[in-house]
Protein backbone atom coordinates (compact mmCIF):
# COMPACT_ATOMS: atom_id res chain seq x y z
CA UNK A 1 0.00 0.00 0.00
CA UNK A 2 2.82 2.36 0.88
CA UNK A 3 4.62 1.71 -2.41
CA UNK A 4 1.43 2.37 -4.42
CA UNK A 5 0.84 5.67 -2.63
CA UNK A 6 4.46 6.73 -3.17
CA UNK A 7 4.27 5.88 -6.90
CA UNK A 8 1.12 8.02 -7.24
CA UNK A 9 2.89 10.90 -5.48
CA UNK A 10 5.88 10.52 -7.80
CA UNK A 11 3.60 10.60 -10.88
CA UNK A 12 1.96 13.76 -9.62
CA UNK A 13 5.33 15.30 -8.88
CA UNK A 14 6.61 14.45 -12.38
CA UNK A 15 3.49 15.91 -14.04
CA UNK A 16 4.30 18.81 -16.34
CA UNK A 17 2.32 22.05 -16.53
CA UNK A 18 0.76 20.99 -19.84
CA UNK A 19 -0.27 17.62 -18.40
CA UNK A 20 -1.77 19.33 -15.38
CA UNK A 21 -3.84 21.68 -17.56
CA UNK A 22 -5.06 18.71 -19.59
CA UNK A 23 -5.98 16.75 -16.47
CA UNK A 24 -7.84 19.69 -14.92
CA UNK A 25 -9.70 20.33 -18.19
CA UNK A 26 -10.85 16.70 -18.32
CA UNK A 27 -11.98 16.85 -14.71
CA UNK A 28 -13.88 20.08 -15.38
CA UNK A 29 -15.65 18.64 -18.44
CA UNK A 30 -16.61 15.51 -16.50
CA UNK A 31 -18.08 17.67 -13.72
CA UNK A 32 -20.02 19.74 -16.26
CA UNK A 33 -21.28 16.55 -17.90
CA UNK A 34 -22.53 15.27 -14.54
CA UNK A 35 -24.15 18.61 -13.73
CA UNK A 36 -25.94 18.85 -17.07
CA UNK A 37 -27.01 15.20 -17.24
CA UNK A 38 -30.77 15.00 -17.46
CA UNK A 39 -33.58 12.73 -18.52
CA UNK A 40 -33.73 13.20 -22.29
CA UNK A 41 -36.49 11.60 -24.38
CA UNK A 42 -35.68 8.46 -26.32
CA UNK A 43 -36.58 10.14 -29.62
CA UNK A 44 -33.48 12.36 -29.42
CA UNK A 45 -29.84 11.56 -29.88
CA UNK A 46 -28.56 11.42 -26.29
CA UNK A 47 -24.94 11.86 -27.31
CA UNK A 48 -25.72 14.96 -29.37
CA UNK A 49 -27.79 16.41 -26.52
CA UNK A 50 -24.88 15.86 -24.13
CA UNK A 51 -22.49 17.59 -26.52
CA UNK A 52 -24.86 20.55 -26.91
CA UNK A 53 -25.41 20.83 -23.16
CA UNK A 54 -21.69 20.77 -22.44
CA UNK A 55 -20.94 23.25 -25.23
CA UNK A 56 -23.64 25.63 -23.98
CA UNK A 57 -22.41 25.38 -20.39
CA UNK A 58 -18.78 25.90 -21.42
CA UNK A 59 -19.71 28.92 -23.55
CA UNK A 60 -21.67 30.45 -20.66
CA UNK A 61 -18.77 29.89 -18.26
CA UNK A 62 -16.32 31.46 -20.72
CA UNK A 63 -18.47 34.56 -21.11
CA UNK A 64 -19.02 34.96 -17.36
CA UNK A 65 -15.36 34.43 -16.51
CA UNK A 66 -14.37 37.01 -19.09
CA UNK A 67 -16.20 39.49 -16.85
CA UNK A 68 -18.23 41.16 -19.62
CA UNK A 69 -21.95 41.04 -20.25
CA UNK A 70 -22.83 38.90 -23.23
CA UNK A 71 -26.50 37.94 -22.94
CA UNK A 72 -29.28 40.12 -24.32
CA UNK A 73 -32.68 39.71 -22.66
CA UNK A 74 -34.02 43.25 -22.27
CA UNK A 75 -35.70 43.49 -25.67
CA UNK A 76 -37.98 40.54 -24.81
CA UNK A 77 -39.42 42.48 -21.83
CA UNK A 78 -40.78 45.47 -23.72
CA UNK A 79 -44.43 44.36 -23.73
CA UNK A 80 -46.90 46.56 -21.79
CA UNK A 81 -47.86 45.55 -18.26
CA UNK A 82 -51.24 45.96 -16.59
CA UNK A 83 -51.28 45.07 -12.90
CA UNK A 84 -54.92 46.06 -12.37
CA UNK A 85 -56.30 43.33 -14.63
CA UNK A 86 -57.64 40.13 -13.07
CA UNK A 87 -54.78 38.30 -14.79
CA UNK A 88 -51.79 40.70 -14.92
CA UNK A 89 -50.78 41.41 -18.51
CA UNK A 90 -47.12 41.12 -19.52
CA UNK A 91 -46.19 39.13 -16.42
CA UNK A 92 -45.85 35.44 -15.61
CA UNK A 93 -46.58 36.15 -11.96
CA UNK A 94 -47.33 39.08 -9.67
CA UNK A 95 -47.84 39.11 -5.91
CA UNK A 96 -48.12 41.71 -3.15
CA UNK A 97 -46.73 40.73 0.27
CA UNK A 98 -48.19 42.56 3.26
CA UNK A 99 -46.87 42.23 6.79
CA UNK A 100 -49.59 44.22 8.52
CA UNK A 101 -47.06 46.51 10.19
CA UNK A 102 -46.85 50.27 9.85
CA UNK A 103 -43.08 50.61 9.53
CA UNK A 104 -41.79 50.83 5.95
CA UNK A 105 -39.80 48.07 4.30
CA UNK A 106 -36.18 49.05 3.75
CA UNK A 107 -34.62 46.07 1.92
CA UNK A 108 -35.46 42.83 0.16
CA UNK A 109 -33.67 39.75 -1.21
CA UNK A 110 -34.76 36.72 -3.26
CA UNK A 111 -33.16 33.31 -2.86
CA UNK A 112 -31.27 31.99 -5.94
CA UNK A 113 -33.92 29.35 -6.63
CA UNK A 114 -36.71 31.93 -6.36
CA UNK A 115 -38.61 30.01 -3.66
CA UNK A 116 -38.32 32.50 -0.81
CA UNK A 117 -38.26 36.26 -0.34
CA UNK A 118 -36.72 37.96 2.70
CA UNK A 119 -37.64 41.50 3.71
CA UNK A 120 -36.37 43.87 6.40
CA UNK A 121 -38.14 46.88 7.86
CA UNK A 122 -37.65 49.80 10.23
CA UNK A 123 -39.21 47.90 13.13
CA UNK A 124 -36.17 45.62 13.17
CA UNK A 125 -38.02 42.49 11.98
CA UNK A 126 -36.92 40.08 9.24
CA UNK A 127 -39.72 38.24 7.42
CA UNK A 128 -39.42 35.11 5.29
CA UNK A 129 -42.06 34.73 2.57
CA UNK A 130 -42.98 31.95 0.17
CA UNK A 131 -42.85 33.66 -3.20
CA UNK A 132 -45.43 31.64 -5.14
CA UNK A 133 -48.17 31.70 -2.49
CA UNK A 134 -47.26 34.92 -0.66
CA UNK A 135 -47.46 33.07 2.65
CA UNK A 136 -45.46 34.34 5.62
CA UNK A 137 -43.26 31.44 6.72
CA UNK A 138 -41.23 32.96 9.55
CA UNK A 139 -40.81 36.26 11.35
CA UNK A 140 -37.70 37.20 13.31
CA UNK A 141 -38.96 40.11 15.35
CA UNK A 142 -36.75 42.96 16.42
CA UNK A 143 -36.12 43.85 20.04
CA UNK A 144 -37.17 47.05 21.71
CA UNK A 145 -34.35 49.49 22.32
CA UNK A 146 -35.86 50.74 25.57
CA UNK A 147 -36.33 47.63 27.66
CA UNK A 148 -35.42 46.97 31.30
CA UNK A 149 -33.30 43.87 30.63
CA UNK A 150 -30.00 44.05 28.70
CA UNK A 151 -30.37 43.61 24.96
CA UNK A 152 -29.63 40.06 23.79
CA UNK A 153 -28.06 40.53 20.36
CA UNK A 154 -28.42 36.82 19.63
CA UNK A 155 -32.17 37.35 19.28
CA UNK A 156 -32.00 39.85 16.42
CA UNK A 157 -31.80 43.55 15.66
CA UNK A 158 -32.84 46.30 18.07
CA UNK A 159 -33.09 49.06 15.44
CA UNK A 160 -33.84 49.58 11.74
CA UNK A 161 -32.73 46.82 9.35
CA UNK A 162 -31.04 48.56 6.43
CA UNK A 163 -29.62 45.70 4.34
CA UNK A 164 -30.26 42.03 3.61
CA UNK A 165 -28.31 39.56 1.43
CA UNK A 166 -28.59 35.85 0.56
CA UNK A 167 -25.66 33.57 -0.27
CA UNK A 168 -25.44 32.10 -3.77
CA UNK A 169 -25.97 28.56 -2.43
CA UNK A 170 -29.17 29.69 -0.72
CA UNK A 171 -28.10 28.56 2.76
CA UNK A 172 -27.46 31.83 4.58
CA UNK A 173 -29.23 35.15 5.05
CA UNK A 174 -27.33 38.14 6.42
CA UNK A 175 -28.92 41.33 7.74
CA UNK A 176 -27.34 44.63 8.76
CA UNK A 177 -28.91 47.48 10.65
CA UNK A 178 -28.66 50.80 12.39
CA UNK A 179 -27.69 48.98 15.61
CA UNK A 180 -24.22 48.38 14.04
CA UNK A 181 -24.73 44.60 13.99
CA UNK A 182 -24.63 41.98 11.22
CA UNK A 183 -26.80 38.94 11.92
CA UNK A 184 -26.57 35.64 10.03
CA UNK A 185 -29.55 33.30 9.75
CA UNK A 186 -30.12 29.82 8.33
CA UNK A 187 -32.50 29.63 5.38
CA UNK A 188 -33.15 25.90 5.84
CA UNK A 189 -33.61 25.75 9.62
CA UNK A 190 -34.95 29.30 10.17
CA UNK A 191 -32.63 29.93 13.09
CA UNK A 192 -30.07 32.48 14.18
CA UNK A 193 -26.46 31.42 13.55
CA UNK A 194 -24.32 34.30 14.74
CA UNK A 195 -23.72 38.02 15.01
CA UNK A 196 -20.82 40.31 14.04
CA UNK A 197 -20.36 43.57 15.91
CA UNK A 198 -17.08 44.99 14.56
CA UNK A 199 -18.67 47.94 12.73
CA UNK A 200 -18.79 51.20 14.68
CA UNK A 201 -21.82 52.72 12.94
CA UNK A 202 -24.90 51.68 10.99
CA UNK A 203 -24.42 48.82 8.51
CA UNK A 204 -25.80 50.21 5.25
CA UNK A 205 -24.94 47.54 2.66
CA UNK A 206 -24.43 43.77 2.42
CA UNK A 207 -23.67 41.47 -0.51
CA UNK A 208 -22.42 37.90 -0.96
CA UNK A 209 -19.78 37.08 -3.53
CA UNK A 210 -21.14 34.77 -6.22
CA UNK A 211 -20.10 31.13 -5.89
CA UNK A 212 -18.59 31.46 -2.41
CA UNK A 213 -19.91 32.23 1.06
CA UNK A 214 -17.88 35.39 1.46
CA UNK A 215 -19.81 38.39 2.75
CA UNK A 216 -18.95 42.03 2.06
CA UNK A 217 -20.35 44.81 4.24
CA UNK A 218 -20.17 48.60 4.15
CA UNK A 219 -21.06 51.01 6.92
CA UNK A 220 -21.53 54.62 7.92
CA UNK A 221 -18.24 54.25 9.81
CA UNK A 222 -16.53 54.58 6.37
CA UNK A 223 -15.20 51.02 6.46
CA UNK A 224 -15.71 47.98 4.22
CA UNK A 225 -15.34 44.59 5.90
CA UNK A 226 -15.05 41.01 4.67
CA UNK A 227 -16.46 37.97 6.44
CA UNK A 228 -16.17 34.20 6.00
CA UNK A 229 -19.65 32.87 6.70
CA UNK A 230 -18.69 29.17 6.51
CA UNK A 231 -16.29 29.73 9.42
CA UNK A 232 -18.35 32.59 10.91
CA UNK A 233 -15.22 34.69 11.10
CA UNK A 234 -13.85 38.13 10.32
CA UNK A 235 -11.41 38.42 7.38
CA UNK A 236 -10.34 41.97 6.56
CA UNK A 237 -11.12 45.69 6.74
CA UNK A 238 -10.75 48.17 3.87
CA UNK A 239 -10.26 51.90 4.42
CA UNK A 240 -10.52 54.83 2.05
CA UNK A 241 -13.92 56.55 2.05
CA UNK A 242 -14.11 60.02 3.57
CA UNK A 243 -17.81 59.67 4.36
CA UNK A 244 -20.09 56.78 5.21
CA UNK A 245 -20.31 54.09 2.51
CA UNK A 246 -24.00 53.58 1.70
CA UNK A 247 -24.03 50.88 -1.01
CA UNK A 248 -21.91 47.95 -2.18
CA UNK A 249 -22.00 45.33 -4.93
CA UNK A 250 -19.92 42.26 -5.83
CA UNK A 251 -20.03 39.64 -8.58
CA UNK A 252 -17.64 36.70 -9.07
CA UNK A 253 -14.19 38.25 -8.86
CA UNK A 254 -12.60 39.11 -5.55
CA UNK A 255 -13.38 42.79 -5.93
CA UNK A 256 -16.16 45.11 -4.78
CA UNK A 257 -17.61 48.48 -5.76
CA UNK A 258 -18.82 50.86 -3.06
CA UNK A 259 -20.64 54.20 -3.14
CA UNK A 260 -19.29 56.76 -0.67
CA UNK A 261 -22.38 58.88 -0.15
CA UNK A 262 -21.45 62.52 0.32
CA UNK A 263 -17.75 62.08 -0.39
CA UNK A 264 -18.96 61.68 -4.01
CA UNK A 265 -16.55 58.85 -4.80
CA UNK A 266 -16.91 55.30 -6.01
CA UNK A 267 -14.21 52.86 -5.08
CA UNK A 268 -13.29 49.58 -6.75
CA UNK A 269 -11.57 47.43 -4.14
CA UNK A 270 -9.16 44.83 -5.56
CA UNK A 271 -8.82 42.48 -2.63
CA UNK A 272 -6.04 40.22 -3.92
CA UNK A 273 -3.90 43.18 -4.99
CA UNK A 274 -4.64 45.13 -1.80
CA UNK A 275 -5.41 48.23 -3.86
CA UNK A 276 -8.32 50.47 -4.81
CA UNK A 277 -9.40 52.59 -7.76
CA UNK A 278 -11.17 55.88 -7.03
CA UNK A 279 -13.85 57.25 -9.38
CA UNK A 280 -15.03 60.78 -8.66
CA UNK A 281 -18.70 61.48 -9.30
CA UNK A 282 -20.55 64.75 -8.88
CA UNK A 283 -21.57 65.31 -12.49
CA UNK A 284 -23.69 68.39 -13.20
CA UNK A 285 -26.93 68.50 -15.17
CA UNK A 286 -27.09 71.75 -17.14
CA UNK A 287 -28.59 73.26 -20.27
CA UNK A 288 -25.80 72.05 -22.57
CA UNK A 289 -26.03 68.42 -21.49
CA UNK A 290 -29.81 68.35 -21.66
CA UNK A 291 -29.73 69.89 -25.15
CA UNK A 292 -27.18 67.29 -26.26
CA UNK A 293 -29.38 64.47 -24.99
CA UNK A 294 -32.41 65.87 -26.82
CA UNK A 295 -30.35 66.23 -29.99
CA UNK A 296 -29.35 62.56 -29.87
CA UNK A 297 -32.99 61.58 -29.52
CA UNK A 298 -33.89 63.78 -32.49
CA UNK A 299 -31.20 62.15 -34.63
CA UNK A 300 -32.58 58.74 -33.67
CA UNK A 301 -36.07 59.85 -34.77
CA UNK A 302 -34.68 60.93 -38.16
CA UNK A 303 -32.86 57.63 -38.51
CA UNK A 304 -35.99 55.69 -37.62
CA UNK A 305 -38.07 57.54 -40.24
CA UNK A 306 -35.32 57.38 -42.87
CA UNK A 307 -34.94 61.16 -43.08
CA UNK A 308 -31.47 62.59 -43.76
CA UNK A 309 -29.62 64.59 -41.11
CA UNK A 310 -27.37 67.61 -41.56
CA UNK A 311 -25.17 66.74 -38.57
CA UNK A 312 -21.61 66.19 -39.78
CA UNK A 313 -20.76 64.12 -36.69
CA UNK A 314 -23.63 61.71 -37.32
CA UNK A 315 -21.33 59.03 -38.69
CA UNK A 316 -19.23 58.96 -35.51
CA UNK A 317 -22.30 58.56 -33.30
CA UNK A 318 -24.15 56.17 -35.64
CA UNK A 319 -24.02 53.12 -33.27
CA UNK A 320 -25.64 55.14 -30.46
CA UNK A 321 -28.21 56.58 -32.87
CA UNK A 322 -29.17 53.10 -34.07
CA UNK A 323 -29.44 51.83 -30.48
CA UNK A 324 -31.69 54.74 -29.47
CA UNK A 325 -33.84 54.20 -32.56
CA UNK A 326 -34.26 50.49 -31.75
CA UNK A 327 -35.30 51.35 -28.20
CA UNK A 328 -37.86 53.81 -29.57
CA UNK A 329 -39.26 51.07 -31.83
CA UNK A 330 -39.66 48.78 -28.81
CA UNK A 331 -41.44 51.53 -26.86
CA UNK A 332 -43.88 52.18 -29.73
CA UNK A 333 -45.66 48.91 -28.87
CA UNK A 334 -45.89 49.87 -25.17
CA UNK A 335 -48.21 52.82 -24.43
CA UNK A 336 -46.94 53.18 -20.84
CA UNK A 337 -43.26 53.32 -21.79
CA UNK A 338 -43.97 55.57 -24.77
CA UNK A 339 -45.94 58.06 -22.64
CA UNK A 340 -43.22 58.00 -19.97
CA UNK A 341 -40.51 58.72 -22.58
CA UNK A 342 -42.52 61.62 -24.06
CA UNK A 343 -43.12 63.09 -20.60
CA UNK A 344 -39.41 62.87 -19.90
CA UNK A 345 -38.55 64.72 -23.13
CA UNK A 346 -40.98 67.49 -22.23
CA UNK A 347 -39.34 67.79 -18.81
CA UNK A 348 -35.85 67.89 -20.36
CA UNK A 349 -36.91 70.66 -22.78
CA UNK A 350 -38.40 72.68 -19.93
CA UNK A 351 -35.29 72.32 -17.77
CA UNK A 352 -33.05 73.24 -20.70
CA UNK A 353 -35.19 76.29 -21.48
CA UNK A 354 -35.05 77.47 -17.87
CA UNK A 355 -31.26 76.97 -17.79
CA UNK A 356 -31.57 74.65 -14.79
CA UNK A 357 -28.42 73.34 -13.12
CA UNK A 358 -28.42 70.26 -10.89
CA UNK A 359 -25.31 69.09 -9.09
CA UNK A 360 -24.77 65.59 -7.75
CA UNK A 361 -23.92 65.90 -4.06
CA UNK A 362 -24.46 62.33 -2.92
CA UNK A 363 -24.06 58.86 -4.46
CA UNK A 364 -26.63 56.53 -2.93
CA UNK A 365 -26.82 53.31 -4.96
CA UNK A 366 -24.59 51.16 -7.17
CA UNK A 367 -25.14 47.98 -9.20
CA UNK A 368 -22.63 45.98 -11.24
CA UNK A 369 -23.59 45.02 -14.80
CA UNK A 370 -20.46 42.90 -15.22
CA UNK A 371 -16.97 42.84 -13.75
CA UNK A 372 -15.93 45.97 -15.67
CA UNK A 373 -19.18 47.96 -15.88
CA UNK A 374 -21.41 49.38 -13.16
CA UNK A 375 -24.19 51.94 -12.85
CA UNK A 376 -24.81 54.46 -10.06
CA UNK A 377 -27.52 56.86 -8.94
CA UNK A 378 -27.71 59.77 -6.55
CA UNK A 379 -29.52 62.87 -5.36
CA UNK A 380 -29.41 64.67 -8.73
CA UNK A 381 -31.60 61.96 -10.27
CA UNK A 382 -28.91 61.07 -12.81
CA UNK A 383 -28.05 57.48 -13.73
CA UNK A 384 -24.33 57.20 -14.52
CA UNK A 385 -22.63 54.37 -16.37
CA UNK A 386 -19.02 53.62 -15.45
CA UNK A 387 -16.21 51.48 -16.80
CA UNK A 388 -13.30 50.35 -14.64
CA UNK A 389 -10.85 51.56 -17.29
CA UNK A 390 -12.09 55.16 -17.21
CA UNK A 391 -12.20 57.65 -14.36
CA UNK A 392 -15.28 59.52 -15.58
CA UNK A 393 -18.76 58.22 -16.46
CA UNK A 394 -19.03 56.89 -19.99
CA UNK A 395 -22.72 57.83 -20.16
CA UNK A 396 -25.17 59.84 -18.02
CA UNK A 397 -28.96 59.82 -18.21
CA UNK A 398 -30.02 63.04 -16.50
CA UNK A 399 -33.08 63.37 -14.22
CA UNK A 400 -33.98 59.75 -14.93
CA UNK A 401 -37.02 59.70 -12.61
CA UNK A 402 -38.23 63.26 -13.08
CA UNK A 403 -38.68 65.99 -10.48
CA UNK A 404 -40.97 66.47 -7.52
CA UNK A 405 -44.46 67.80 -8.35
CA UNK A 406 -43.96 71.07 -6.48
CA UNK A 407 -41.14 71.97 -8.87
CA UNK A 408 -42.61 70.48 -12.01
CA UNK A 409 -44.20 73.20 -14.12
CA UNK A 410 -46.88 70.91 -15.45
CA UNK A 411 -50.43 72.41 -15.53
CA UNK A 412 -51.54 71.13 -12.13
CA UNK A 413 -53.49 74.34 -11.27
CA UNK A 414 -56.74 75.63 -12.68
CA UNK A 415 -56.34 78.09 -15.57
CA UNK A 416 -57.71 81.00 -13.49
CA UNK A 417 -55.26 80.31 -10.66
CA UNK A 418 -52.41 79.93 -13.11
CA UNK A 419 -53.16 83.30 -14.70
CA UNK A 420 -53.40 84.98 -11.32
CA UNK A 421 -50.02 83.60 -10.26
CA UNK A 422 -47.03 85.68 -11.26
CA UNK A 423 -44.40 83.37 -12.71
CA UNK A 424 -41.64 85.64 -11.51
CA UNK A 425 -42.51 84.91 -7.88
CA UNK A 426 -42.02 81.16 -8.36
CA UNK A 427 -38.46 80.85 -7.09
CA UNK A 428 -38.68 77.27 -5.78
CA UNK A 429 -35.56 75.32 -6.77
CA UNK A 430 -35.96 72.25 -8.92
CA UNK A 431 -35.89 69.11 -6.75
CA UNK A 432 -35.09 66.00 -8.75
CA UNK A 433 -36.21 62.64 -7.46
CA UNK A 434 -33.33 60.73 -5.91
CA UNK A 435 -32.42 57.32 -7.27
CA UNK A 436 -33.29 55.13 -4.30
CA UNK A 437 -32.67 51.61 -5.65
CA UNK A 438 -30.77 49.82 -8.42
CA UNK A 439 -30.56 46.16 -9.41
CA UNK A 440 -29.21 44.30 -12.43
CA UNK A 441 -29.38 40.84 -13.95
CA UNK A 442 -25.62 40.12 -13.93
CA UNK A 443 -23.85 39.64 -17.27
CA UNK A 444 -26.91 40.73 -19.26
CA UNK A 445 -28.07 44.00 -20.82
CA UNK A 446 -30.89 44.54 -18.31
CA UNK A 447 -31.05 46.58 -15.12
CA UNK A 448 -33.75 48.31 -13.05
CA UNK A 449 -33.92 51.66 -11.25
CA UNK A 450 -36.47 53.10 -8.84
CA UNK A 451 -37.31 56.25 -6.92
CA UNK A 452 -40.48 57.76 -5.41
CA UNK A 453 -42.21 58.62 -8.71
CA UNK A 454 -44.47 55.56 -8.80
CA UNK A 455 -42.63 53.38 -11.33
CA UNK A 456 -39.71 50.99 -11.58
CA UNK A 457 -37.88 51.59 -14.85
CA UNK A 458 -36.32 48.92 -17.06
CA UNK A 459 -33.17 49.89 -18.93
CA UNK A 460 -31.42 48.19 -21.83
CA UNK A 461 -27.67 48.43 -22.35
CA UNK A 462 -26.74 49.46 -25.88
CA UNK A 463 -25.04 46.68 -27.85
CA UNK A 464 -21.66 46.66 -29.55
CA UNK A 465 -19.66 49.88 -29.64
CA UNK A 466 -22.60 52.06 -28.63
CA UNK A 467 -22.09 53.29 -25.06
CA UNK A 468 -25.12 53.93 -22.90
CA UNK A 469 -28.56 52.57 -22.11
CA UNK A 470 -32.17 53.28 -23.03
CA UNK A 471 -35.57 52.98 -21.37
CA UNK A 472 -37.62 50.02 -22.62
CA UNK A 473 -40.40 49.59 -20.05
CA UNK A 474 -41.93 50.83 -16.80
CA UNK A 475 -43.54 48.88 -13.95
CA UNK A 476 -46.17 50.79 -11.91
CA UNK A 477 -45.63 50.87 -8.14
CA UNK A 478 -46.57 53.39 -5.45
CA UNK A 479 -44.37 54.75 -2.69
CA UNK A 480 -40.66 54.92 -1.92
CA UNK A 481 -38.87 51.94 -3.45
CA UNK A 482 -36.14 51.39 -0.87
CA UNK A 483 -34.74 48.17 -2.27
CA UNK A 484 -34.70 45.99 -5.38
CA UNK A 485 -33.60 42.37 -5.75
CA UNK A 486 -33.38 40.37 -8.99
CA UNK A 487 -33.10 36.62 -9.44
CA UNK A 488 -32.63 34.69 -12.68
CA UNK A 489 -34.23 31.24 -12.37
CA UNK A 490 -32.43 28.28 -13.95
CA UNK A 491 -34.58 26.56 -16.60
CA UNK A 492 -35.43 22.86 -16.49
CA UNK A 493 -34.12 22.54 -20.05
CA UNK A 494 -30.54 23.79 -20.18
CA UNK A 495 -30.78 24.28 -23.96
CA UNK A 496 -33.86 26.51 -23.76
CA UNK A 497 -33.22 30.22 -24.41
CA UNK A 498 -36.16 31.15 -22.16
CA UNK A 499 -35.48 32.45 -18.68
CA UNK A 500 -37.69 33.46 -15.78
CA UNK A 501 -36.70 36.75 -14.10
CA UNK A 502 -37.99 37.51 -10.59
CA UNK A 503 -37.94 41.11 -9.36
CA UNK A 504 -38.81 42.05 -5.78
CA UNK A 505 -39.33 45.64 -4.61
CA UNK A 506 -39.38 46.81 -0.96
CA UNK A 507 -41.79 49.75 -0.73
CA UNK A 508 -42.49 52.17 2.10
CA UNK A 509 -43.79 55.64 2.88
CA UNK A 510 -40.34 57.14 3.56
CA UNK A 511 -36.69 56.74 2.53
CA UNK A 512 -34.53 53.91 3.83
CA UNK A 513 -31.97 56.05 5.65
CA UNK A 514 -34.19 58.81 7.01
CA UNK A 515 -37.57 60.43 7.40
CA UNK A 516 -37.13 63.73 5.60
CA UNK A 517 -40.07 63.04 3.31
CA UNK A 518 -43.25 61.02 3.42
CA UNK A 519 -45.63 59.85 0.70
CA UNK A 520 -49.04 58.22 0.87
CA UNK A 521 -48.37 54.54 0.24
CA UNK A 522 -48.63 51.14 1.89
CA UNK A 523 -45.64 49.26 3.21
CA UNK A 524 -45.55 46.20 0.98
CA UNK A 525 -43.18 43.98 -0.96
CA UNK A 526 -44.16 43.55 -4.60
CA UNK A 527 -42.84 40.55 -6.52
CA UNK A 528 -42.90 40.39 -10.31
CA UNK A 529 -42.02 37.44 -12.53
CA UNK A 530 -41.18 37.95 -16.21
CA UNK A 531 -40.50 35.55 -19.04
CA UNK A 532 -37.44 36.56 -21.05
CA UNK A 533 -35.60 35.15 -24.04
CA UNK A 534 -31.81 35.14 -24.11
CA UNK A 535 -29.71 36.02 -27.13
CA UNK A 536 -25.95 35.65 -26.93
CA UNK A 537 -23.70 38.51 -28.08
CA UNK A 538 -20.92 37.14 -30.26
Amino acid sequence: MGSEASSEDDDEFLETAADKRLRLAKEYISKVQEATAGGADEDYDAAQIDRDLIADRLMTDVHERSGKWSRRIASSLAQPMDLKASAPVGLVGYRVLRSGGRQPFTCVAVTPDGRFVYSGSKDGSLIKWERETGRKLATFRGQKKKQPAPINHALGHCDHILAVAISSDGKYVATGGRDRRIHVWSVIRDEHLGVFHQHKDAVTGLVFRRGINQLYSCSADRMVKLWNIDEMGYMDTLFGHQDGAVAIDVLQREQAVTAGGRDRTLRLWKITEDSQLVFRAGAATDQRKLAKMLKEDEKASHHESGQPTDDRSASSSLPATIAIAKAKVLRETNPQAKADAEEYKDLARRLARDDTELHEQCIDVVAMIDEETFVTGGDSGALSLWNTNKKKPTFIHHVAHGVHPDTNNSPALDPEDANALDASTNTDPVRPRWITALASVPFTDLFFSASSDGVVRMWQMRPGKATGFDLINVIPVAGYVNGLSVCELSPADALSPKREIVLAAAIGQEPRLGRWEKVKARSVVKVFQFSAKIQMSR
